[in-house]
């Protein structure tokens, strides 16, 4: 396996971790989420701004990823 593909593969497990970490910032009020991810308190908010982070550093991952397959493929020809 030539080292484009492996790296293709560590960004789209990132993308696919970072994108459920931002789905749960959607779907989580801030006071019931795991301490590791910065739970507030008492708190029936949304952290809207991480999700909206997360799930944009998701995306971009996932293009990178996408990038780096095509890439691999080509220099397989």
């Amino acid at each position: 396996m030539s080292p484009t593909r492996v790296i293709a593969i560590l960004l789209l497990i990132a993308a696919i971790v970072v994108l459920a970490i931002g789905i749960i910032y959607f779907t989580v009020q801030a006071g019931s989420l795991p301490s590791f991810m910065g739970r507030v308190a008492n708190s029936s908010a949304h952290r809207s701004r991480r999700a909206t982070a997360a799930v944009t550093l998701g995306v971009v991952l996932g293009i990178a990823s996408l990038v780096a397959f095509s890439r691999s493929r080509s220099q397989a020809r």
